[in-house]
């Protein structure tokens, strides 16, 4: 249960940030670069599915044992 909230909290942050970033590089002056926000930004998402799914793994375990 850890694990999968531990994933679903650092992918939060994770989005958080790099869309914080893209919404910053787009706005410059300078016009930043944004792929490696981006790709932070995929990757939150997937760390915040991947615990979601662990989660829901595991309140199905426990609803079986029941």
């Amino acid at each position: 249960m850890f694990v999968g909230r531990a994933l679903y909290i650092l992918g939060l942050v994770f989005v958080l940030f790099s869309s914080l970033l893209v919404v910053m590089s787009i706005f410059s002056k300078h016009g930043g670069e944004t792929a490696i926000p981006l790709f932070a930004l995929l990757n939150g998402l997937i760390a915040m599915g991947i615990g979601e799914l662990v989660i829901d793994l595991n309140h199905r375990k426990k609803d079986e044992k029941k």
